[in-house]
């Protein structure tokens, strides 16, 4: 078992120590004396120049990084009982959140929130799945997986099995790819779960996305005060939950747009499960920028425009960057809003690119339309991040109510 590996001492430069005084969860191997040979995974100790023991960690040289999960003369080894204690402490939290209800999607494990660098845990109802962030770390996502079978049940919620995905990068404009295992009991292909007493199909196997994202939860929940009447147009829409959220809010009427006839299908399928009548709504499969010209061409408005754009894709003919098209992609939906104004709902992930407010500066000055900005989120408690590293609060979402269109 890949936790039960002994410890491997190795040498922090100085400036590595230095840097690990400010209680890091990750170093970069260029803090370390000697990374050659580093096997992927292996238990480490942190030591300085005087031989003290500084941290633990693993080695991840996939990611050019050492992942820290313990610091002091006294850090623990990330074996079993380790992961165990960490995911107890996890779980007492989703407890406390009411999250954990044996049968709602939540994020049991957040990475460095959970002092688990490079692993996360979404429970499914029943089921849950372990993501490993590369190959190396896929033995400890195993234990978080076995710990997880273990304590859940022992609290009273159900968990039968866990899917194990090794998260790979991807490469130019490829996405990112994932390889799947079970512990303990396989999932059905289809599996309801619920969120808010909501139904949501998901496919737990075969790719990193299952087909709802946990952290946007309370962003769907909120969505009703801005929707209710109005006409949506949901663009990226994929299996449409914010569709199916606008929906049972009483939208008038909703158009979700997704490049792939597959997820506005499985979006179909939500709206069934909330017994909701799909055929009244448009599900248009087309790329969102032509879509939009076309739109505005055809003199189409919408009251209420939803952003929720991947950080990346190879699909169009010219490659989308949230970080290089994110203005254009705004300006356009400003287009398609009524002249008099209308309301933006807009998602960033900062990972790859600057805050919301600058994609949205840039875009409103591209449409030159003036704008309020009415609310600004990000991620739900379930998905705890250290205090001392901003970049780990990756989502921003913003409501911006569009002024009337200057003459």
């Amino acid at each position: 078992m890949m936790g039960a590996m002994p410890l491997l001492g190795v040498t922090l430069t100085p400036a590595g120590a230095q840097h690990l005084a400010t209680r890091p969860t990750q170093l970069p191997l260029a803090d370390l004396e000697s990374a050659r040979d580093l096997e992927p995974g292996r238990p480490l100790r942190l030591v300085d120049g005087r031989g003290r023991t500084l941290a633990v960690g693993v080695a991840d040289p996939e990611n050019e990084l050492v992942r820290v999960w313990s610091h002091g003369e006294d850090a623990r080894a990330p074996d079993a009982p380790f992961v165990r204690a960490q995911l107890s402490a996890a779980l007492d939290l989703r407890r406390t959140l009411g999250v954990a209800d044996g049968e709602s999607a939540y994020r049991l494990v957040n990475g460095e929130g959970d002092g688990l660098s490079g692993l996360t845990a979404d429970v499914y109802g029943p089921f849950a799945v372990v993501t490993a962030l590369s190959r190396g770390l896929l033995g400890f996502a195993r234990l978080v997986a076995e710990a997880a079978l273990a304590l859940l049940p022992a609290a009273g919620l159900p968990l039968k099995g866990a899917v194990l995905k090794t998260r790979l990068k991807g490469t130019g404009a490829s996405p990112e790819k994932a390889k799947d295992d079970v512990v303990g009991e396989t999932p059905p292909d289809k599996l309801v779960v619920r969120e808010s007493g909501v139904p949501y199909e998901l496919h737990l196997r075969g790719g990193i996305n299952v087909g709802l994202f946990t952290d946007m939860r309370e962003h769907r929940a909120g969505l009703a005060r801005f929707v209710r009447g109005k006409r949506v147009l949901n663009t990226f829409a994929y299996t449409g939950a914010l569709s199916v959220a606008a929906a049972r809010a009483g939208s008038s009427t909703i158009t979700s747009v997704d490049l792939a006839a597959g997820p506005l299908a499985w979006a179909r399928a939500n709206f069934a499960l909330s017994g909701l009548d799909p055929t009244p709504h448009r599900w248009e499969v087309s790329d969102v920028f032509r879509f939009l010209e076309a739109e505005r061409a055809r003199g189409t408005t919408h009251d209420v425009v939803i952003l929720d754009p991947p950080t990346v894709s190879g699909a169009r003919a010219s490659l989308w960057a949230q970080k290089r098209d994110y203005p254009e992609l705004i300006a356009a939906a400003c287009a398609v809003l009524p002249p008099a104004g209308g309301h933006l709902w807009i998602s960033s992930n900062t990972h790859r690119g600057p805050s919301v407010l600058k994609h949205v500066e840039a875009g409103l000055a591209l449409a030159d339309r003036p704008a309020q900005i009415l609310e600004l989120g990000g991620l739900p408690p379930d998905y705890p991040t250290p205090l001392g590293w901003p970049a780990a609060r990756y989502l921003e979402v913003c409501q911006l109510r569009v002024g009337a269109a200057r003459d």
